[in-house]
């Protein structure tokens, strides 16, 4: 593969934002990520946002009553939810509803089957990994390949092509896309987590999910997210195109901490909680 310029990544950025391409987050998720952020926001608060959109309420409670959280009791209403599950994985919840409506719409859903397995996968490395909030990396595991909907959807000849090149050939997709666009999808993700105002900690796993050392301001996220990407990739979980698994950075997956046992040990939980994804999508 020949490298390509550093312009044209540069060029077609902004031509993405001229055009305003890179879809912006709708009205009521950017109101939600904005007071899931403030300190004083209560259960009540976030749960009366939610429920000003009927749509996005009944997403959130769908998920949220979802088997991968395996409550006993039904979860009947958005406050409930905030309770039992915490501010951020709700905000999590409306990100990854978001994310779920763009892959649909753009007939995508083995990714968002992919999406949805690195989220469940980074959330088992997480404890291990020494990470305090596991919804952290579930939001990024959803939310990491969203560059990938946007190069299929506002590049759609290069993305046909770049498709049509990753299944005929022994390379990776980021490869391809390099080649073709100057840019990978990961540097489009990059690019949607700054016009969402999102934090750092989703960034980074977006933006640096092939290139966890780059990472620099959450090098452990980006690394469980990078180590869960290969783990589902090779687990055959929603891949579509060649059978190529990359090698993880040995930088990430000390970061993971994971040994031979440690390993077989998630991947028997991550396993599990595969079964649960065609529910967990119904």
């Amino acid at each position: 593969m020949k490298a390509a310029s550093g312009t044209a990544g540069a060029d077609l950025k902004q031509r993405l934002e001229r055009l305003h391409e890179i879809p912006t987050l709708p009205h009521i998720v950017t109101k939600v990520v904005s007071i899931s952020n403030r300190s004083d926001t209560s259960a009540a608060d976030l749960g009366r946002i939610i429920e000003k959109d009927q749509t996005l309420a009944a997403k959130v409670l769908r998920l949220a009553n979802s088997p991968f959280y395996g409550f006993p009791k039904r979860i009947y209403s958005v406050s409930h939810a905030v309770v039992v599950l915490g501010l951020n994985a709700v905000k999590g919840l409306t990100l990854g509803a978001t994310a779920f409506d763009m892959m649909k719409a753009s007939g995508m859903e083995h990714l968002w089957r992919h999406s949805l397995g690195v989220a469940m996968m980074a959330t088992v490395l997480a404890p291990r990994a020494g990470l305090r909030n596991p919804e952290e990396v579930f939001v990024a595991g959803l939310l990491h390949d969203l560059g990938q909907v946007i190069i299929s959807e506002k590049l759609s000849d290069q993305a046909a092509q770049i498709e049509q090149d990753f299944r005929e050939h022994d390379c990776f997709r980021s490869e391809v896309e390099q080649e073709a666009l100057g840019l990978t999808h990961a540097d489009v993700a990059g690019w949607v987590a700054d016009m969402w105002n999102l934090p750092t900690l989703l960034k980074d796993p977006m933006m640096f999910h092939h290139r966890p050392t780059l990472a620099l301001a959450a090098p452990l996220h980006a690394a469980i997210v990078h180590v869960a990407d290969i783990l589902v990739k090779a687990m055959g979980c929603g891949v579509t195109g060649n059978n190529l698994v990359p090698a993880p950075s040995p930088e990430a997956w000390k970061l993971v901490r994971l040994d031979e046992k440690g390993l077989a040990a998630c991947i028997d939980k991550a396993t599990q909680e595969f079964e649960t994804i065609d529910q967990y999508l119904a």
